[in-house]
Parts: structure tokens; C-alpha cells; sequence
């Protein structure tokens, strides 16, 4: 998530965000520019995958410009909004603040769609999965996060991880090495992670994957059943495994312009997906093993026509 300001007041615009303190460019840059007595606002974007991007706006004269504006920003350059003046004659005046987050809210979730499980289907042994506790909740402010759902599943030595959905890669994080032996960590920050963007608006987290063995790259699309890694551990000596989570970005509730105190524009929102399995299509509980199952329905069900013959001739 991110958070800038920007001021255009009169005649005058004034700020641009800037880097980072590491330096970095930021993932959405927006300016905006004069023309005639109109703001014209824009925006750059750096990475791939879709943004929710929010401007507020105060202080706001000769224009019916609305104090609230969203958008999902898809493409690499996009013309936000023109702030139009009441009277052609006389210039806009306005201060605006805008803040983005990956992904976009209200997705189009469907209850009844079904993921395929994370590891292989001809795996001998069935595999434990693992509901984590939520970090916030336990050891910070006590609050669950939305809808919190995440899973564990405990893999062996050198088994892969597999795609659960179609989607879009778009960031990919690789050279973590577990840590020492000894260390039990529960969570590292830092571990290998692959992110995908499901065409529901969705994102899938997969993490804890072992070093060099990432086989996507930023800008691949990858279907139910595509190598995505092999599965690694947090520390030295310690259980293999691949960890899930299915989230998207809505509104925080609670957030008021100018008021640290209620935190960011944005927060996560989790989500609980049905699996095939060998049991049948359904949600997991805590603790129980289950068998991967897949089917060519599971994995062409959002193929278009041109992918599903990409795929039969290779």
C-alpha cells in the first residue's frame, strides 16, 4: 500500500512523490499538469498486474469535482480525470492526496469455483493441511484481518508446488536462504514468494519455496497444475512445506484523510476457497489430510479457446 499527497491550488501544483527511503521507484506515479484553466491528473504505472487507486480531494473551488475518486489502473499509462473549472474564465483550485494498492476491490467472487490443491496428485500419502493464525491478531493489535484464511501444507524433500489457478505472475521474490539450524521460525518476511493476479481480481500468495527453484517469472500465466516451485523451509533441518493465501484489497472503514491514526486507505480482505480433493470439492479443515485431484475441466475451465489448443499441441 502507499499513501502520497499532492496540492494543486489556484494556479499552482505544487509536490511529486518521491522515492523510496531505499531509493526505489515507487510502483504508480501521478502528477498532473495545466490545461488552461483545467487540472489534468495522471498516472504511471512500473510493475504488472492491477492497481485500486484512490484520490481525495479538499478544498475544492470553482469545480463539482467529487471529493472521492476510484479506479483500477490496468495499463502501463492512464489519464485519471480532468478537474474542470465552473467558469471556463477562472482556474481550479484544489488539494488532492491519492493512495494505490495492488489488486482491486469488490472482485467477482464466486463461492462455487473450485481450486485445485497446491502439490501433486500422485503423491502416495495424503497431506496434512494447516489453517495459520492470523500475526496481527495474535502478537499486535488483536484485530482480525477480514475474512483471515491462509494454509499450511507439510510436503517432502524436493516435491513441487503447482499453480491453483489460472493467473498472472506478477511478482516473484527468490535467493532467501532458510535460516540457521536451531532457529524454529514460524515466519520469515523474507521467504521466497511467488504473487499471482486470478482473473476474478484476486491475488494468491505462495510462500516458503526453496531457493533457485522458482520456475515463473514476472509476466507468465500459469494454470491449475503449472510448476510454480519446489517446496522449501523456513529454517535449516526443518519441515518442508508451501503456504497459500487468497486475498484482494477493499477500503479500510475506518479510514479518515489526514487521520494517522486509523491507518491506510486500504486493507486485505481473505478469502477461503473450495479444493478438489479426493473427498470431493470442498473447504478444508484444520488438521485434516487430503489427496489432490485434478481433471482437464479444473484446468481449462478459464482457458480461452486459443490457450486450449496452445496446450493440446504441446
Amino acid at each position: 500500500m502507499s499513501r502520497h499527497t499532492l496540492f494543486a491550488i489556484a494556479l499552482l501544483a505544487l509536490g511529486q512523490p518521491g522515492a523510496t527511503a531505499q531509493n526505489t521507484r515507487p510502483d504508480i506515479e501521478v502528477d498532473s499538469r495545466w490545461v488552461e484553466t483545467s487540472l489534468e491528473i495522471n498516472a504511471i504505472k512500473h510493475t504488472l498486474g492491477s492497481y485500486t487507486l484512490l484520490l481525495q480531494f479538499s478544498e475544492l473551488e470553482n469545480t463539482r469535482q467529487s471529493p472521492v475518486y476510484k479506479t483500477v489502473m490496468r495499463g502501463a499509462s492512464q489519464k485519471l480525470l480532468t478537474v474542470a473549472p465552473v467558469q471556463a474564465e477562472r482556474p481550479v483550485g484544489c488539494r488532492y492526496a491519492y493512495s494505490y494498492i495492488r489488486g482491486y476491490r469488490s472482485p467477482k467472487l464466486d463461492s462455487a469455483f473450485v481450486y485445485r490443491l497446491p502439490y501433486s496428485t500422485a503423491k502416495e500419502e495424503a497431506v496434512r493441511a494447516i489453517s495459520l493464525f492470523n500475526l496481527s491478531q495474535r502478537y499486535f493489535d488483536g484485530k482480525p484481518k477480514r475474512g483471515w484464511s491462509s494454509w499450511a501444507f507439510a510436503l517432502e524433500p524436493g516435491d513441487t508446488v503447482f499453480a491453483i489457478r489460472k493467473g498472472l505472475v506478477v511478482e516473484v521474490r527468490d535467493g532467501e536462504d532458510p535460516a540457521d539450524e536451531g532457529m524454529a521460525v514460524t515466519y520469515r518476511s523474507r521467504a521466497n514468494r511467488v504473487l499471482v493476479e486470478q482473473p476474478d481480481g484476486t491475488l494468491c500468495r505462495y510462500e516458503v519455496l526453496e531457493k533457485g527453484s522458482i520456475a515463473v517469472r514476472p509476466g507468465d500465466v500459469v494454470y491449475p497444475g503449472t510448476p510454480i516451485a519446489r517446496a522449501g523451509t523456513y529454517y535449516k533441518g526443518g519441515e518442508h512445506q508451501v503456504r497459500i493465501a487468497v486475498y484482494f484489497p477493499d477500503e479500510n472503514p475506518r479510514f479518515r484523510q489526514g487521520d494517522s491514526k486509523n491507518g491506510s486507505a486500504f486493507e486485505w480482505v481473505y478469502y477461503n476457497p473450495r479444493f478438489a480433493t479426493a473427498q470431493g470439492e470442498i473447504r478444508l479443515q484444520h488438521g485434516r489430510t487430503y489427496r489432490a485431484v485434478s481433471s482437464p475441466e479444473l484446468v481449462q475451465c478459464e482457458m480461452t479457446k486459443r490457450e486450449i489448443k496452445q496446450r493440446a499441441a504441446k
